[in-house]
Protein backbone atom coordinates (compact mmCIF):
# COMPACT_ATOMS: atom_id res chain seq x y z
CA UNK A 1 0.00 0.00 0.00
CA UNK A 2 1.29 3.28 -1.13
CA UNK A 3 2.08 5.99 1.38
CA UNK A 4 2.95 9.43 0.41
CA UNK A 5 5.23 12.11 2.73
CA UNK A 6 5.21 15.20 2.21
CA UNK A 7 7.59 15.29 -0.51
CA UNK A 8 5.46 13.46 -2.88
CA UNK A 9 7.71 10.01 -1.82
CA UNK A 10 5.30 6.58 -1.49
CA UNK A 11 6.41 3.98 0.87
CA UNK A 12 4.81 0.79 0.19
CA UNK A 13 3.81 -1.94 2.85
CA UNK A 14 3.27 -5.37 2.52
CA UNK A 15 2.53 -7.34 5.37
CA UNK A 16 -0.92 -7.28 5.15
CA UNK A 17 -1.43 -9.27 8.93
CA UNK A 18 1.03 -6.95 10.30
CA UNK A 19 0.18 -3.98 12.79
CA UNK A 20 2.03 -1.87 10.91
CA UNK A 21 -0.21 -2.18 7.73
CA UNK A 22 -3.37 -1.50 10.02
CA UNK A 23 -2.13 1.72 10.92
CA UNK A 24 -0.60 2.58 7.47
CA UNK A 25 -4.40 2.26 5.98
CA UNK A 26 -5.44 4.10 8.72
CA UNK A 27 -2.51 6.86 7.89
CA UNK A 28 -3.71 6.75 4.27
CA UNK A 29 -7.52 7.36 4.75
CA UNK A 30 -6.77 10.65 6.90
CA UNK A 31 -4.29 11.95 4.37
CA UNK A 32 -7.49 11.27 1.65
CA UNK A 33 -10.33 12.85 3.97
CA UNK A 34 -8.17 15.86 4.79
CA UNK A 35 -7.28 16.72 1.21
CA UNK A 36 -10.61 16.28 0.11
CA UNK A 37 -11.99 19.01 3.01
CA UNK A 38 -9.20 21.65 2.31
CA UNK A 39 -10.46 21.13 -1.71
CA UNK A 40 -13.43 21.63 -0.40
CA UNK A 41 -12.86 24.66 1.97
CA UNK A 42 -11.23 26.13 -1.17
CA UNK A 43 -14.54 25.82 -3.31
CA UNK A 44 -16.88 27.10 -1.39
CA UNK A 45 -14.08 30.11 -0.44
CA UNK A 46 -14.09 30.64 -4.06
CA UNK A 47 -17.88 30.52 -4.68
CA UNK A 48 -18.29 32.75 -1.75
CA UNK A 49 -16.20 35.05 -2.90
CA UNK A 50 -17.91 35.28 -6.33
CA UNK A 51 -21.60 35.71 -4.58
CA UNK A 52 -20.68 38.45 -2.66
CA UNK A 53 -18.98 40.44 -5.98
CA UNK A 54 -22.33 39.37 -7.78
CA UNK A 55 -24.00 41.00 -4.98
CA UNK A 56 -22.38 44.19 -4.28
CA UNK A 57 -22.98 44.43 -8.39
CA UNK A 58 -26.17 44.14 -7.86
CA UNK A 59 -26.84 46.44 -5.24
CA UNK A 60 -24.74 49.23 -7.39
CA UNK A 61 -27.44 48.47 -9.79
CA UNK A 62 -30.22 50.70 -8.77
CA UNK A 63 -33.25 48.37 -7.52
CA UNK A 64 -35.31 50.01 -4.89
CA UNK A 65 -36.54 47.19 -3.52
CA UNK A 66 -34.95 43.26 -2.47
CA UNK A 67 -38.31 41.85 -4.89
CA UNK A 68 -37.03 43.95 -7.79
CA UNK A 69 -33.65 42.67 -7.23
CA UNK A 70 -34.20 39.27 -6.84
CA UNK A 71 -34.46 37.79 -10.31
CA UNK A 72 -30.88 38.59 -11.23
CA UNK A 73 -29.03 36.73 -8.88
CA UNK A 74 -29.94 33.95 -10.53
CA UNK A 75 -27.82 34.94 -13.74
CA UNK A 76 -24.16 34.23 -13.63
CA UNK A 77 -21.54 36.93 -12.42
CA UNK A 78 -20.52 37.84 -16.23
CA UNK A 79 -24.02 38.63 -17.43
CA UNK A 80 -24.60 40.62 -14.00
CA UNK A 81 -20.95 42.45 -14.95
CA UNK A 82 -22.42 43.23 -18.35
CA UNK A 83 -25.90 44.53 -17.05
CA UNK A 84 -23.97 46.53 -14.34
CA UNK A 85 -21.99 47.98 -17.04
CA UNK A 86 -24.89 48.99 -19.20
CA UNK A 87 -27.06 50.39 -15.98
CA UNK A 88 -24.04 52.44 -15.47
CA UNK A 89 -23.78 53.76 -19.25
CA UNK A 90 -27.60 54.77 -18.78
CA UNK A 91 -27.11 56.75 -15.73
CA UNK A 92 -24.21 58.54 -17.11
CA UNK A 93 -26.42 59.48 -20.48
CA UNK A 94 -29.04 60.74 -18.36
CA UNK A 95 -31.43 58.24 -20.08
CA UNK A 96 -32.98 56.22 -16.89
CA UNK A 97 -31.50 54.47 -13.39
CA UNK A 98 -32.20 51.32 -14.24
CA UNK A 99 -34.45 50.19 -17.55
CA UNK A 100 -36.56 47.75 -15.36
CA UNK A 101 -38.27 51.23 -13.37
CA UNK A 102 -38.35 52.70 -17.09
CA UNK A 103 -40.12 49.98 -18.81
CA UNK A 104 -42.31 49.36 -16.16
CA UNK A 105 -43.78 53.04 -16.24
CA UNK A 106 -44.60 53.11 -19.77
CA UNK A 107 -46.27 49.90 -20.07
CA UNK A 108 -48.21 50.70 -16.32
CA UNK A 109 -47.04 47.35 -14.63
CA UNK A 110 -45.27 46.96 -11.31
CA UNK A 111 -41.91 46.63 -11.33
CA UNK A 112 -41.78 43.27 -9.18
CA UNK A 113 -43.78 41.41 -12.03
CA UNK A 114 -41.27 42.61 -14.92
CA UNK A 115 -38.18 41.99 -13.06
CA UNK A 116 -38.35 38.18 -13.59
CA UNK A 117 -39.06 38.56 -16.97
CA UNK A 118 -36.54 41.28 -17.88
CA UNK A 119 -33.74 39.07 -15.91
CA UNK A 120 -34.38 36.31 -18.65
CA UNK A 121 -34.16 38.65 -21.38
CA UNK A 122 -31.08 40.69 -20.59
CA UNK A 123 -31.27 42.17 -24.30
CA UNK A 124 -33.48 44.52 -23.15
CA UNK A 125 -30.37 46.67 -21.31
CA UNK A 126 -27.68 45.68 -23.93
CA UNK A 127 -29.72 47.32 -26.94
CA UNK A 128 -29.27 51.30 -27.42
CA UNK A 129 -31.50 53.39 -25.52
CA UNK A 130 -33.11 55.10 -28.48
CA UNK A 131 -33.90 51.81 -29.92
CA UNK A 132 -36.15 50.79 -26.52
CA UNK A 133 -37.53 53.97 -26.34
CA UNK A 134 -38.36 55.01 -29.92
CA UNK A 135 -39.71 50.85 -30.06
CA UNK A 136 -41.65 51.34 -27.41
CA UNK A 137 -43.03 54.65 -28.37
CA UNK A 138 -44.20 53.43 -31.58
CA UNK A 139 -45.75 50.20 -29.90
CA UNK A 140 -47.97 52.20 -27.09
CA UNK A 141 -48.70 54.72 -30.08
CA UNK A 142 -50.17 51.99 -32.40
CA UNK A 143 -52.46 51.29 -29.43
CA UNK A 144 -50.72 47.80 -28.36
CA UNK A 145 -52.08 47.22 -24.65
CA UNK A 146 -49.04 47.46 -21.66
CA UNK A 147 -49.75 43.91 -20.39
CA UNK A 148 -49.61 42.45 -24.30
CA UNK A 149 -45.66 43.98 -23.90
CA UNK A 150 -45.24 42.34 -20.72
CA UNK A 151 -46.26 39.41 -22.18
CA UNK A 152 -43.86 39.26 -25.04
CA UNK A 153 -40.60 41.68 -24.74
CA UNK A 154 -38.92 39.97 -27.56
CA UNK A 155 -40.91 42.75 -29.70
CA UNK A 156 -38.16 45.05 -28.61
CA UNK A 157 -35.70 43.75 -30.51
CA UNK A 158 -37.19 44.51 -33.60
CA UNK A 159 -36.56 48.00 -35.10
CA UNK A 160 -39.26 50.59 -34.74
CA UNK A 161 -39.57 51.36 -38.52
CA UNK A 162 -40.98 47.90 -38.82
CA UNK A 163 -42.98 47.58 -36.04
CA UNK A 164 -45.16 50.15 -37.08
CA UNK A 165 -45.13 49.34 -40.85
CA UNK A 166 -46.45 45.68 -39.81
CA UNK A 167 -48.91 47.08 -37.37
CA UNK A 168 -49.87 50.14 -39.62
CA UNK A 169 -50.72 46.93 -41.94
CA UNK A 170 -52.84 44.81 -40.18
CA UNK A 171 -54.25 48.68 -38.76
CA UNK A 172 -55.55 49.22 -42.28
CA UNK A 173 -58.05 46.66 -42.64
CA UNK A 174 -59.91 47.99 -39.55
CA UNK A 175 -58.34 45.41 -36.89
CA UNK A 176 -58.54 47.14 -33.72
CA UNK A 177 -56.61 44.80 -31.52
CA UNK A 178 -53.33 44.28 -32.21
CA UNK A 179 -50.98 42.02 -30.79
CA UNK A 180 -47.10 41.77 -30.39
CA UNK A 181 -46.82 38.76 -32.35
CA UNK A 182 -48.13 40.63 -35.49
CA UNK A 183 -44.54 42.25 -35.38
CA UNK A 184 -42.86 38.89 -34.68
CA UNK A 185 -44.18 36.45 -37.22
CA UNK A 186 -43.80 35.08 -40.44
CA UNK A 187 -45.69 37.31 -43.83
CA UNK A 188 -47.80 34.13 -44.83
CA UNK A 189 -48.92 34.27 -40.94
CA UNK A 190 -49.16 37.84 -41.22
CA UNK A 191 -51.11 37.56 -44.72
CA UNK A 192 -53.54 34.81 -43.44
CA UNK A 193 -54.25 36.93 -40.11
CA UNK A 194 -55.29 39.62 -42.11
CA UNK A 195 -57.36 37.80 -44.49
CA UNK A 196 -59.34 36.09 -41.79
CA UNK A 197 -59.43 39.91 -40.28
CA UNK A 198 -61.23 41.03 -43.52
CA UNK A 199 -63.28 37.86 -43.83
CA UNK A 200 -64.41 38.56 -40.17
CA UNK A 201 -65.41 42.06 -41.00
CA UNK A 202 -67.41 41.03 -43.69
CA UNK A 203 -69.94 39.34 -41.65
CA UNK A 204 -69.77 41.12 -38.48
CA UNK A 205 -69.88 44.60 -39.75
CA UNK A 206 -68.35 47.69 -37.95
CA UNK A 207 -70.03 46.77 -34.97
CA UNK A 208 -71.76 43.56 -34.25
CA UNK A 209 -69.87 40.72 -32.55
CA UNK A 210 -69.70 37.24 -32.67
CA UNK A 211 -71.91 36.19 -29.71
CA UNK A 212 -74.42 38.67 -31.37
CA UNK A 213 -74.34 37.13 -34.21
CA UNK A 214 -74.42 33.59 -32.93
CA UNK A 215 -77.34 34.96 -31.22
CA UNK A 216 -79.12 36.13 -34.50
CA UNK A 217 -78.53 33.22 -36.60
CA UNK A 218 -79.98 30.75 -33.67
CA UNK A 219 -83.10 32.82 -33.09
CA UNK A 220 -81.86 33.44 -29.43
CA UNK A 221 -80.88 36.15 -26.49
CA UNK A 222 -77.31 37.78 -26.48
CA UNK A 223 -77.95 36.37 -22.67
CA UNK A 224 -78.57 33.01 -23.53
CA UNK A 225 -75.27 32.98 -25.91
CA UNK A 226 -73.29 34.15 -22.71
CA UNK A 227 -74.99 31.20 -20.60
CA UNK A 228 -73.69 29.09 -23.55
CA UNK A 229 -69.89 30.46 -23.20
CA UNK A 230 -70.09 30.08 -19.22
CA UNK A 231 -70.89 26.56 -19.87
CA UNK A 232 -68.82 25.87 -22.64
CA UNK A 233 -65.71 28.42 -22.66
CA UNK A 234 -64.58 27.26 -26.11
CA UNK A 235 -67.11 28.22 -27.73
CA UNK A 236 -65.96 32.23 -26.82
CA UNK A 237 -62.70 31.77 -29.08
CA UNK A 238 -64.32 30.36 -32.31
CA UNK A 239 -63.50 32.75 -35.15
CA UNK A 240 -66.76 33.91 -36.96
CA UNK A 241 -65.62 32.34 -39.91
CA UNK A 242 -65.70 29.37 -38.36
CA UNK A 243 -69.07 29.47 -36.57
CA UNK A 244 -70.72 31.06 -39.99
CA UNK A 245 -69.30 27.84 -41.96
CA UNK A 246 -70.69 25.45 -39.18
CA UNK A 247 -73.98 26.75 -38.95
CA UNK A 248 -74.65 27.02 -42.69
CA UNK A 249 -73.60 23.10 -42.50
CA UNK A 250 -75.61 21.89 -40.15
CA UNK A 251 -78.71 23.72 -41.08
CA UNK A 252 -78.46 22.82 -44.58
CA UNK A 253 -78.20 18.98 -43.50
CA UNK A 254 -81.63 19.11 -41.78
CA UNK A 255 -81.12 20.62 -38.24
CA UNK A 256 -83.13 23.40 -37.33
CA UNK A 257 -81.92 26.49 -35.10
CA UNK A 258 -83.73 25.35 -31.99
CA UNK A 259 -82.02 22.19 -31.86
CA UNK A 260 -78.53 23.61 -32.52
CA UNK A 261 -79.26 26.06 -29.38
CA UNK A 262 -80.20 23.34 -27.75
CA UNK A 263 -76.97 21.55 -28.16
CA UNK A 264 -74.41 23.94 -28.85
CA UNK A 265 -71.67 21.85 -27.66
CA UNK A 266 -71.59 20.37 -31.21
CA UNK A 267 -70.10 23.88 -32.56
CA UNK A 268 -67.15 23.69 -30.71
CA UNK A 269 -66.19 20.10 -32.32
CA UNK A 270 -64.56 20.12 -35.33
CA UNK A 271 -66.59 20.60 -38.88
CA UNK A 272 -64.67 17.71 -40.48
CA UNK A 273 -65.01 15.14 -37.87
CA UNK A 274 -68.97 16.31 -37.44
CA UNK A 275 -69.42 15.67 -41.21
CA UNK A 276 -67.13 12.40 -41.24
CA UNK A 277 -69.25 10.80 -38.55
CA UNK A 278 -72.77 12.18 -39.89
CA UNK A 279 -72.26 10.45 -42.88
CA UNK A 280 -71.07 6.99 -41.31
CA UNK A 281 -74.33 7.59 -39.18
CA UNK A 282 -76.50 7.41 -42.03
CA UNK A 283 -74.64 5.02 -44.18
CA UNK A 284 -75.70 2.88 -41.49
CA UNK A 285 -79.14 3.88 -41.65
CA UNK A 286 -79.95 6.25 -38.53
CA UNK A 287 -83.05 8.30 -39.33
CA UNK A 288 -83.11 10.77 -36.03
CA UNK A 289 -79.42 11.72 -34.84
CA UNK A 290 -78.75 13.51 -31.90
CA UNK A 291 -76.31 16.32 -32.29
CA UNK A 292 -74.26 15.02 -28.93
CA UNK A 293 -73.58 11.87 -31.02
CA UNK A 294 -71.46 13.65 -32.94
CA UNK A 295 -69.15 15.42 -30.89
CA UNK A 296 -68.78 13.07 -28.43
CA UNK A 297 -64.97 11.20 -27.48
CA UNK A 298 -63.80 8.85 -30.29
CA UNK A 299 -63.95 6.27 -27.98
CA UNK A 300 -67.82 7.12 -26.74
CA UNK A 301 -68.55 7.28 -31.01
CA UNK A 302 -67.50 3.81 -31.23
CA UNK A 303 -68.93 2.20 -28.62
CA UNK A 304 -72.31 4.26 -29.60
CA UNK A 305 -71.79 2.61 -33.40
CA UNK A 306 -71.10 -0.43 -31.75
CA UNK A 307 -74.24 -1.24 -29.69
CA UNK A 308 -76.33 0.24 -32.69
CA UNK A 309 -74.80 -2.35 -34.92
CA UNK A 310 -75.24 -5.02 -33.16
CA UNK A 311 -79.71 -4.26 -32.50
CA UNK A 312 -79.98 -3.94 -35.91
CA UNK A 313 -78.48 -7.76 -36.87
Amino acid sequence: MAIPDDEGTSYIFYKSGDVLCVMCVAVVFMWMCLSSMSKARENVKVKSNVNKFKELLILKMGFKSPSDALPFYDLDTTTVMKLAKCIEKDKATGFCENRLYYIAERIKCPPAILSPKLAKRDFIYTMSADWLENSLKVLLEMGVPGDRILRDLWVLKYHPTTIRERLQRVKDTGVKNLYPWMVRCSENILERSIQISKDAKSILGDSMSTQNYLANRLNITTETVEDMCVKLPALKTIRVTKLKSFLDFLIEEGFPVHEIADKPRVLTASQTTVKQRLEKLRKMGLQYINLNILCRSRKDFKKYCDIFESTIK
